[in-house]
């Protein structure tokens, strides 16, 4: 877009600036169109004496030496006709009478030479006026004159350059100092609007744009942004006070509700106390689906900022506490591998993903994976276990979803639900995918911070945890 408004504004100018340049060019050439016209229709008209007696007393040597002085100073062929068109004297460049017939004809009738239209450029090399001779009211010839235009028409170009280059210099100060400022000062609060866009679409709800700036659209625009993003704000907190409010008022029941089927278990005989004791478990089920509903509100209610996390660093670490719990783990990472995220982003992960290993892969070896983009970390966790069918895997990460394999297995379903929050608050993306062979592969892609970024350093975001 600034591209495209530069260039309009741009066209603009030269359009202003071409109605400025044709004007002075158009009146220049006429004036020195004129001036070689009254200064060559002068000496016309002192040649037509001179040819008028040569004519008369049939003596033309003084007339053919006059010609040839003119020619050999001015560069102008002549030629004397009487009035039958039969040349008199000439000069040594012998025009013919005969190529030029109109200007004969208009002489020969008693008329003076016509003025011409402006010389340009690209105009012909030569014009022909014709004066007549004529004593009385009788026409006896005519002199005709070839005049040189190269000396205008040089004036003309020169002057034509020297303006366009004037015009091209005002248009590049006029771009410079004026429609670059203004494109600028267009744009700058629909630049705002964009990144402002860009960081909510990421999860940075506090994001408000100036309102005050740029032209009464743009402001009402900006004005408009700010208030849907307060609605938008304010519904997000009240989601997420509702979810907590939900999980907390549910916790106190399911609490004493727990409390009280222990006592009875405790005093019930062997056969009641196995159905208390089903009861015990759905109990702990339903409470550990309460927890989960609270932290996931709690994520979509923080507003956690996003800083330079060393990703690699952070899986070894955490990949230390995993050992115990799987035999067979792998990880595979750079030395350093800088991201854009939480700072407790990379544990949530893999202990979410980690914890689905341990009670879906049935033992299998798991790959822990860093790889470094041009613009992005990918944290890629592989487990070798049996998968998951075709149809459940656009599934996956989808609140309370549990494969079709595993209906019996302990967990509530939310917790790729909570990992898939995280990863968007720190703006980036959670992939689940079939790998060739076996298992089943978790992608996180985070973005790395832009050179010259002033965030945090990787060890502040370590600190914090």
């Amino acid at each position: 877009m600034r591209r495209r408004l530069l260039v309009l504004s741009t066209v603009a100018l030269s359009f202003l600036l071409v109605a400025l340049i044709v004007p002075l060019i158009g009146t220049y050439a006429s004036d020195r169109t004129q001036d070689l016209f009254v200064i060559r229709q002068a000496d016309l008209n002192r040649l037509t004496v001179v040819a008028g007696t040569a004519v008369e007393t049939g003596s033309v040597a003084s007339l053919r030496s006059e010609l040839a002085r003119y020619e050999e100073v001015y560069d102008a062929r002549l030629v004397v006709v009487d009035a039958d068109r039969r040349t008199v004297a000439a000069s040594p460049g012998e025009l013919d009478p005969a190529a030029v017939p109109r200007e004969v004809s208009r002489a020969l009738a008693g008329n003076s030479a016509e003025e011409p239209q402006p010389f340009w450029p690209w105009s012909a090399d030569t014009y022909v006026v014709a004066a007549p001779i004529g004593r009385d009211a009788q026409v006896l010839g005519a002199v005709v004159m070839e005049i040189p235009t190269g000396g205008v028409r040089g004036d003309v170009a020169a002057r034509l350059a020297l303006l366009l280059g004037a015009g091209l210099g005002v248009l590049l100060l006029a771009a410079v100092g004026v429609a670059v400022p203004l494109v600028r000062w267009i744009l700058r609060p629909v630049d705002e609007l964009d990144d402002a866009t860009r960081r909510m679409a990421h999860g940075d709800l506090s994001t408000r744009v100036p309102a005050d700036d740029g032209p009464p659209e743009l402001r009402r625009l900006a004005s408009s942004f700010n208030d849907m993003a307060d609605h938008v704000e304010v519904s997000q907190q009240q989601q997420a006070e509702l979810v907590a409010d939900a999980s907390h008022q549910l916790g106190n029941p399911l609490t004493a509700l727990r409390l009280r089927v222990e006592t009875l278990s405790a005093k019930a005989d062997a056969d009641v106390a196995a159905e208390l004791d089903l009861v015990l478990r759905e109990t702990d089920r339903l409470t550990r689906i309460v927890d989960s509903l609270l932290d996931l509100g709690q994520v979509e209610a923080e507003r956690a900022p996003q800083v330079p996390v060393d990703v690699a660093d952070a899986v070894r670490a955490r990949c230390r506490v995993w050992e115990p719990a799987i035999a067979d783990l792998r990880v595979d990472a750079p030395p350093r591998a800088t991201a854009l995220a939480t700072a407790d982003l990379v544990d949530v992960v893999l202990d979410a993903v980690l914890d689905n290993a341990t009670k879906f892969a049935g033992g299998a070896a798991v790959e822990v994976t860093v790889a470094e983009g041009s613009r992005t970390v990918d944290l890629v966790v592989r487990d070798h276990g049996p998968g998951i069918p075709d149809e459940d895997l656009s599934k996956v990460g989808a609140r309370f979803f549990r494969g079709t394999r595993h209906q019996n297995v302990h967990g509530t379903g939310l917790g790729l639900a909570i990992v898939r929050a995280h990863v968007a608050k720190s703006g980036g993306e959670l992939a689940v995918r079939r790998p060739d062979g076996d298992g089943l592969e978790v992608c996180v892609t985070l973005r790395r911070p832009a050179r010259g970024s002033s965030a945090a350093p990787p060890d502040a975001a370590r600190a914090a945890t």
